[in-house]
């Protein structure tokens, strides 16, 4: 897959146990540039959209939201 360059938002999905809260299995992040599963890439824990404010954890309950899975990130 080729790099995707400017800022990407990721729903990654976790095992619950691989997370402390299992109420909530999504995270999201923002991140530089997009490489599928490329755990190096620096990123930045975010909990509502920056652009409109919606409270993530809320809006995406749905596995087809999701870009990959906690154990390869």
């Amino acid at each position: 897959m080729p790099d995707h360059y400017g800022l990407n938002i990721r729903v990654v999905k976790y095992k619950p146990e691989e997370l402390l809260d299992t109420n909530y299995l999504y995270r999201y992040y923002i991140t530089p540039g997009y490489k599928e599963f490329d755990v190096r890439v620096p990123n930045f824990n975010i909990a509502y959209c920056p652009f409109c404010g919606t409270d993530l954890f809320s809006f995406y309950k749905s596995d087809k939201y999701i870009n990959e899975k906690g154990e390869k990130f």
